[in-house]
């Protein structure tokens, strides 16, 4: 199976130290350097999983001409076979750096850019996009994290392009471009972006009447083939193709971290596709992905037996 990922790139760090004395400056500790740690996150998270997973995938998005693109560039390039597609249109590599003290994550610190890319990217993008579709594409996976890869603009043409290939689209959203995703095979949100989505209060989603009707009419209005939505502690629930509801509580697991943890779910989702399971088993997995990304510290990329279905 062949999966080209478009989405937010991002660089994720991890600054570890320890605590020595408060700082003589200011109410504030001192800490004392000892290791940082740099990984692949966001959408090229998601390209590391499915690699692991065994598929053939290439990356494409946006990368600054920065330290921080050549760091996170540098990465990519150690994977074999991964072909990585990168954009620039002037912004900064996007970069989320973690501070844990003594263990304990303590802090994020966040550069970003989160403007729309201008319209000769777009052009750009849609290029290199049909480029793909003609080498026996399988599967789009669109990553979305609101950094402004992600248009209205080249969603529609996307999705346009995907439909006239016949290639499948399987969607990871964000509130800003939500409903611009019409009519794709998967779409996975977690309960919060749902939420947002229809202006009304996480905790309204609970409860899983409320959730299956909220799912429904999203779903519907969606005209996706399948609504799968991740509840965090709560489990995983989901619409199938003939509109019947699912759900399936969490595995009790211990929790370490929960960075990447959406990235290694949505994987296991779109790994599900080169697979004839029934919906149930596709939501264990999703629930195994989880609880094997919650029980590491950092982000974490799946191996194949973490999706063992008889775990």
């Amino acid at each position: 199976m062949r999966a080209l990922v478009l989405g937010d790139i991002i660089l994720d760090s991890f600054l570890k130290g320890t605590k020595t004395r408060q700082s003589p400056e200011a109410d504030a500790p001192i800490l004392l350097h000892d290791s940082t740690n740099y990984v692949a996150g966001g959408a090229a998270n998601v390209v590391l999983n499915l690699h692991s997973l065994g598929w053939d995938v290439s990356l494409m998005g946006l990368v600054g001409r920065d330290a921080q693109g050549e760091r996170l560039s540098n990465l990519l390039a150690t994977y074999k076979n991964l072909e990585v597609i990168s954009f620039s249109d002037g912004r900064p590599t996007t970069h989320k750096q973690r501070i844990l003290v003594d263990g304990v994550y303590q802090m994020r610190v966040d550069v970003e850019s989160t403007l729309a890319i201008e319209m000769d990217v777009v052009e750009d993008v849609l290029r290199k996009v049909e480029e793909e579709m003609k080498k026996e594409l399988d599967i789009l996976v669109l990553q979305d994290y609101n950094k402004g890869l992600l248009t209205p603009d080249l969603i529609k043409g996307i999705l346009s392009m995907a439909k006239a290939s016949g290639v499948e689209v399987v969607v990871d959203p964000k509130k800003d471009n939500f409903w611009h995703y019409k009519a794709v095979s998967i779409f996975k949100p977690n309960r919060k972006e749902l939420a947002e989505a229809n202006q009304i209060d996480v905790a309204a989603l609970t409860d899983l009447t409320n959730l299956e009707e909220v799912m429904r009419e999203s779903k519907n209005k969606l005209q996706c083939d399948q609504l799968i939505v991740t509840l965090s502690e709560a489990g995983i629930a989901a619409l199938d193709r003939n509109d019947t509801f699912h759900y399936q509580s969490a595995l009790s697991h211990s929790i370490t971290d929960v960075c990447g943890a959406g990235d290694s779910v949505f994987a296991a989702v779109i790994d599900a596709t080169k697979n004839t399971m029934g919906i149930e088993d596709v939501l264990h997995r999703c629930l195994l992905a989880g609880k094997a990304a919650c029980s590491t510290q950092g982000t974490y990329v799946l191996r194949p037996d973490d999706l063992d279905v008889n775990s």
